[in-house]
């Protein structure tokens, strides 16, 4: 008996909606999509999910069924959640991902710091000047060649003799040479 009337309630959600609901619920279902793919704002998504509210005020208002309000909304959530792992997988591994919406690639390439580590290693033991005070870190000129290095000890004035003594996280680590 009680599946009975499970089974009116859900028959009555489909056949007994009104044109308008649908329009609503339809037209917001396709703002958030909008939203989804062009970013800004937020006006489609906000327009969007005002429609979805509308909509399902607008059938409690007409069907006056608690239930059928109940399964429209969760109808609704499972459809937007099933559109969000839709969007996901695509910006992963779908059409998305090879669109220009998606960034895949970041500014600095993943092998950067081995690059800048192997460039550098051949400065360790070599002397140059300080052209700025470093702070720790200032610029140095190493021959004709102006690098960014940071001091290991303490402050090193600028016009200071200085030595490379190694090489961390992509940049020259630098000693002052006293004579």
């Amino acid at each position: 008996m009680l599946l009975d009337g499970f089974w009116t309630e859900i028959g009555g959600l489909f056949t007994q909606m009104h044109w308008a609901v649908i329009m609503l619920l339809c037209l917001g279902v396709v703002l958030c999509i909008i939203e989804a793919v062009v970013t800004g704002f937020g006006i489609f998504g906000i327009a969007g999910i005002v429609c979805e509210i509308a909509g399902v005020i607008t059938h409690a208002v007409i069907s006056g069924s608690a239930a059928q309000v109940f399964f429209l909304l969760l109808i609704i959530v499972l459809v937007m959640v099933l559109i969000t792992l839709l969007f996901v997988r695509s910006a992963k591994y779908g059409l998305l991902a090879r669109s220009a919406i998606v960034e895949n690639k970041t500014a600095i390439p993943t092998d950067y710091r081995e690059k800048a580590e192997k460039e550098l290693s051949n400065l360790v033991g070599k002397e140059g000047l300080t052209l700025t005070e470093c702070r720790p870190v200032g610029k140095i000129r190493i021959g004709e060649q102006t690098y960014e290095a940071q001091s290991r000890t303490s402050i090193i004035e600028k016009g200071e003799v200085i030595k490379v003594v190694a090489i961390e996280d992509a940049r020259l680590v630098i000693d002052k040479i006293t004579y």
